[in-house]
């Protein structure tokens, strides 16, 4: 026969509490470690996105530069003197540079010239392709326009040529003696010192 004074076996109310405070940190750390992660694939997702927006936009750019053509032309009928190239820093109205290009993709053999009139802008932290379905606008044309990068703090350009470089180049249409760049530096700032300088070739094609 056992004793009165031999110990109950059995949990006590401290060792439940002390069992449930662990279970606690444990689950815890887990979700922790679960936001972290979905964070950082979010975060991965993200950078792999803008890096593949980057790609494209530097790719347009590269094209559009490399299809140099000089070829006088203006927005409209009535607007500014015609120039053959007219490069500058960002101007008030967002303006960078305009000029033409050839090889046009027509596809469907539409009458119309293989030439565009293309312009780059920098307006409210994007920049903005435009393309003119003429060298030479009037009332009728169409004007195609595409955003090619979003989220810039800055954009600052400069055009060189052999050693040479200057903050805006302009070659007037009645000018046969000034030379063109042919080179244009982009500096990009994304913000928090995160900045991107590409640097592309100007074509000159007949």
């Amino acid at each position: 026969m056992s004793s009165a004074g031999a110990s109950q076996s059995g949990i006590s109310l401290v060792e439940t509490m002390i069992a449930l405070f662990v279970v606690a940190l444990l689950a815890t750390a887990g979700g922790i470690m679960l936001t972290q992660s979905l964070r950082g694939a979010r975060l991965v997702e993200d950078r792999g996105s803008d890096a593949q927006e980057l790609q494209t936009a530097l790719s347009v750019i590269r094209d559009d530069f490399s299809a140099f053509v000089d070829r006088p032309s203006r927005s409209d009928a009535t607007s500014e003197l015609p120039t053959r190239f007219e490069g500058q820093p960002v101007r008030f109205d967002g303006r960078i540079v305009t000029f033409i290009r050839n090889g046009w993709p027509n596809p469907a053999g539409h009458p119309r010239s293989d030439l565009q009139r293309i312009e780059y802008s920098f307006v409210d932290g994007a920049l903005i392709r435009r393309s003119w379905s003429a060298p030479d606008a009037g009332p009728g044309t169409d004007i195609a326009e595409q955003t090619l990068l979003n989220g810039l703090e800055n954009i600052t350009v400069r055009y060189g040529r052999e050693q040479g470089w200057q903050s805006d180049w302009i070659v007037p249409a009645s000018s046969a003696d000034t030379p063109f760049p042919d080179k244009i530096e982009l500096t990009m700032s994304f913000g928090e010192e995160d900045t991107l300088t590409a640097l592309f070739r100007l074509g000159l094609r007949e």
